[in-house]
């Protein structure tokens, strides 16, 4: 089933986004010795999705009428003795735009995809969406210098896209009201009545969410088994161990609230 696929995909997302910046650290710490410059590697690697992560946050705040404060875009300690690659003061508001602030750098993120998929692939879609034609365009355009830009801008944009958890704050309260609204609304008989357009447009989207995260997971996923061979190879030439610690290894992108 399509939302079955799409929870599959999701689910690697995620996986794919915190091994991959355990892992980015640790090579870094292995060739350099030094914890700050892994940061900084992480970060200057990143960079663009992290600007477009605390972006994202930035404009949606702005477009739903809430007050920001310092933007910033750089290397930081947080409260929870995290690193943070960015963050954007956000006054405190209501949980439903709160949430709303918290997903805007998965949309924008899955909207970026999109685009770099579109203009880099010619896959729009319009015209129909599918990972073999993806991998097929990748080989068209192998010589062209930019295909390999397009594909740094999305594994960029997709290992940063992810909300934090200062993000998902605001998520439980409003899951919670619109779920027993919608039990409640249930058990007094209402049976909702779905057009066949409406459906229509629901799979499409679903199909090109699961197409976008898709493109995420394969160039994450090559990415994360080429990142792991030079790991293996760097450790035996150089003799050094690497331990990771899933809590305190896991930068941040925090977005600050105020009150």
């Amino acid at each position: 089933m399509p939302i079955i696929l799409f929870a599959i995909v999701f689910v690697l997302t995620i996986f794919l986004q915190r091994w991959l910046h355990r892992h980015i650290q640790g090579l870094a710490l292995i060739l350099t010795g030094d914890a700050g410059c892994a940061i900084r590697f992480l970060f200057y690697l990143l960079m663009p999705g992290v600007l477009l992560h605390e972006m994202s946050h930035y404009v949606m705040a702005r477009l739903l009428l809430v007050r920001t404060g310092a933007f910033r875009i750089g290397i930081g300690n947080t409260n929870r003795r995290q690193v943070s690659l960015g963050s954007v003061n956000i006054e405190r508001t209501d949980p439903i735009r709160e949430s709303l602030v918290g997903v805007a750098p998965f949309i924008v993120g899955v909207g970026a995809i999109w685009l770099v998929a579109g203009v880099g692939f010619d896959l729009w879609p319009s015209t129909g969406l599918s990972i073999a034609e993806f991998f097929r365009r990748v080989q068209l355009y192998a010589y062209d210098w930019t295909t390999w830009l397009d594909l740094y801008l999305i594994f960029s944009v997709s290992a940063a896209m992810i909300p934090s958890e200062s993000d998902r704050e605001p998520w439980g309260p409003v899951i919670t009201f619109f779920g027993l609204g919608t039990a409640i609304l249930f058990l007094l008989g209402w049976t909702p009545r779905v057009p066949n357009d409406a459906m229509t447009m629901a799979r499409s989207l679903l199909d090109a969410l699961t197409f976008a995260l898709g493109v995420a997971v394969v160039v994450n996923g090559i990415t994360a088994i080429a990142l792991w061979v030079l790991e293996q190879t760097v450790l035996q030439i150089s003799g050094r161990q690497v331990e990771y610690h899933v809590k305190s290894s896991k930068p941040a992108r925090k977005k600050k609230s105020r009150g």
